[in-house]
């Protein structure tokens, strides 16, 4: 019997092989999935986006018009569960596929029975993205040339839209709130994913590295957000120095002549002094 699509869980199959493909999309559907199955990577791309799968299963053979691996492009458009299917039959090719930023993988050969039973063990887990609203928080977060609009979930750098998930823009918003303090991955997994997280932490930076890669599309002389080695992630000096020079002035270092001042920094360990940059967090509809 076909299931009620409205409130099955889909999924994204995006096979080469289209004898594969056909008895997975079969299995998947018996088992009460709601299943888009297309036989091209373009229309894998489009359906990623309007279909809004909740598991992508992607055969790592598949490439997007740039071949580049589509699963790579795939985990930087969506926040659905991406299980990845790869037929060298290698544990270090899976090792690389999960590094990389898939939730899951298993080689070829594979049933169906087990497709069917890993897209179930990846809903299980609790990846909701966190939505508690406090109204003490400010809504719209400033920093020198960026802005992040929580209420539209809207990121922008020097006027440019950045297009973002809900993880990137989750991940960039926890940093922008405390934007002096080095956040760990793992503080980054509860705030994003919450408690209950099962996964490999590197999730994070592969999330943050497909954020930076935007970010960098939109101004690639400033870095945003800086990698502590061995202890997490930050927002860059470039921005606080930015954010700080704006407070002090009045004016966005976009719209000075000349070159700004860099903030004092203090610490043998790189401690941040920026109340000023702090400052520029305010409350939409402030004056």
């Amino acid at each position: 019997m076909e299931p009620n699509t409205q409130f099955s869980p889909r999924v994204l199959l995006a096979i080469d092989d289209l004898r594969l493909r056909r008895t997975n999309e079969a299995g998947l559907r018996a088992a009460g999935f709601s299943v888009s199955a297309p036989g091209d990577a373009d229309a894998v791309s489009v359906l990623a986006a309007s279909f809004s799968p909740d598991v992508l299963v992607i055969d790592t053979v598949m490439q997007d018009t740039n071949d580049r691996p589509l699963y790579k492009r795939l985990r930087n458009d969506t926040d659905g569960y991406v299980l990845c299917i790869e037929s060298a039959g290698r544990d270090r090719a899976r090792v690389e596929l999960l590094r990389s930023g898939a939730d899951d993988a298993v080689s070829l050969p594979v049933t169906c029975d087990e497709i069917v039973a890993r897209c179930h063990a990846l809903l299980r887990r609790p990846r909701e993205i966190r939505t508690d609203w406090d109204p003490a928080q400010q809504s719209v977060i400033t920093l020198g040339p960026l802005t992040i609009d929580t209420g539209r979930h809207e990121i922008r750098l020097r006027d440019t839209e950045i297009p973002a998930t809900r993880i990137e823009f989750s991940l960039l918003e926890h940093l922008c709130r405390r934007p002096t303090e080095v956040a760990s991955r793992n503080e980054l997994l509860e705030s994003v994913w919450g408690q209950n997280w099962v996964g490999d932490t590197h999730v994070v930076d592969v999330h943050l590295s497909n954020l930076r890669s935007k970010l960098d599309h939109a101004a690639p002389e400033l870095r945003v957000v800086h990698t502590v080695r061995g202890v997490g992630f930050r927002i860059s000096n470039e921005v606080l120095d930015a954010a700080e020079a704006q407070a002090v002035t009045g004016i966005p270092a976009d719209a000075r002549p000349g070159p700004t001042t860099p903030a004092t920094r203090n610490g043998a360990h790189g401690h941040v002094n920026v109340t000023a940059a702090q400052h520029t967090v305010s409350a939409a509809g402030e004056a």
